[in-house]
Order: C-alpha cells, then structure tokens, then sequence
C-alpha cells in the first residue's frame, strides 16, 4: 500500500491550523473576557483602574482575536489557507523576536525562558505546517489540493 505524502502533509497542515485555531481562541477569550487572570501569572499587577483594564483588552486581546480569526478563516476558506498560516507565522516571529528582545533587554527569568520555549516550539510547528503545505501547492499558490 503506497501512503499518498501529499495528503498527509495537507492533513498535517490543517491540524497545525486546528492549533492555532484553539490556542488563540483561549488566549484571546482569556485577554478579552479576564485580562487579570490573564496577566496575573506573569506576576503583572495593575491597579484595576478602567484604563488598565480596557488597556490589556485592546491590545492582547485584539492581537489574539485577530490571529484566531486569521487561524479560522484559514481553515473555513482553503483558497486562503497560505495566506492566513502566512500571518500567524509572521505574527509568531515576531513574538518569539520580542521575547528574545526582552530577554536581552530586561534580563532572563524562569517565566520568559518557559514563555520562549512556548512561543518558540509553536512558531516551529506553524512553519512545519506552512512548509508542509507550501510543498504541495507552492508557496505562491492560493488554492488548496483536493
């Protein structure tokens, strides 16, 4: 029986889609809905004023909202599934940059080590899947395979 690669590697790049489907959304429920929860296990405080609040859900929250909503189109919309997984892997890089920044710039703890390590392994699992996908259709190419 010949395993058809093809298939499987669009099967992998849809469940690395399905990934990043899932983890934005709860992130971006946990920043919308209950962004101290959210920031209270980095051992972020803030004063709880409106400002701070209404702070954390315009900016992490709508960061996460839009790569959830990214993530899902993707997977609704095939002729846009490149397109999206492009953004997620642009916006992960970017993540793991400034983490890397910030490591640099504020010093190592635990908590950004584990944070990097996170960020890192899935920004390495979205370009698998973009990869993954980009060798069956090209990496110009809007369509997806059958």
């Amino acid at each position: 029986m010949k395993i058809d690669t093809a298939k499987l590697r669009l099967w992998y790049a849809r469940a690395v889609m399905t990934y990043a489907v899932l983890i934005f959304a709860f992130l971006s429920a946990l920043y919308a809905f209950n962004p101290l929860a959210g920031i209270d296990m980095f051992g972020v405080s803030l004063s709880g004023e409106a400002h701070s609040i209404t702070f954390l859900r315009t900016s992490l929250g709508a960061m996460f909202s839009g790569l959830f909503f990214a993530s899902a189109i993707g997977i609704v919309r095939p002729r846009l599934f490149m397109t999206c997984l492009t953004i997620v892997v642009g916006f992960m890089t970017m993540i793991v940059a400034l983490r890397l920044y910030g490591l640099t710039i504020d010093g190592v703890t635990p908590k950004n080590l584990s944070e990097l390590r996170n960020e890192g392994l899935s920004l390495l699992v979205f370009m698998s899947g973009w990869i993954a996908h980009a060798s069956i259709t090209g990496p110009r190419d809007q369509g997806s395979p059958a």
